[in-house]
């Protein structure tokens, strides 16, 4: 292992570039937002009503809603921890195949949901 021997090393080590990339800072971004989502659901999503002791979600009382927003915010801190680590060896990916799949997956994942638009006020 490399210890950098200046700081002027260690802002022209690769893993600076790569943390400096656009990409990069925006997907650390969303992996620590989607990381606080997923944890005030799973800490504040659940509360006790005064006559019984069994758990009910803050979400119209709807226990199927809350489940659904746990799993939506864990899922998405996880392919935030992916395709990070798919950026960081992108470089190194040889498989033309694997690489387009990885890029089809990531235009679906993130710019499909947000291209669907608000649908108006309900009628």
């Amino acid at each position: 292992m490399h210890l950098p021997e200046s700081l002027q090393d260690l802002a022209d080590s690769e893993a600076v570039h790569f943390l400096r990339k656009p990409k990069s800072i925006a997907r650390i971004l969303e992996g620590i937002f989607s990381l606080i989502v997923f944890s005030s659901l799973l800490t504040d999503g659940y509360q006790n009503k005064t006559e019984s002791p069994q758990l009910h979600c803050v979400l119209n009382s709807n226990s199927v809603a809350c489940s659904f927003a746990v799993g939506a915010g864990f899922t998405a801190f996880l392919s935030c921890l992916t395709f990070l680590a798919l950026d960081a060896q992108e470089s190194r990916i040889a498989s033309t195949r694997f690489r387009t799949a990885f890029q089809l997956l990531d235009f679906i994942l993130d710019d499909i949901p947000g291209l669907s638009g608000d649908p108006g006020p309900p009628k």
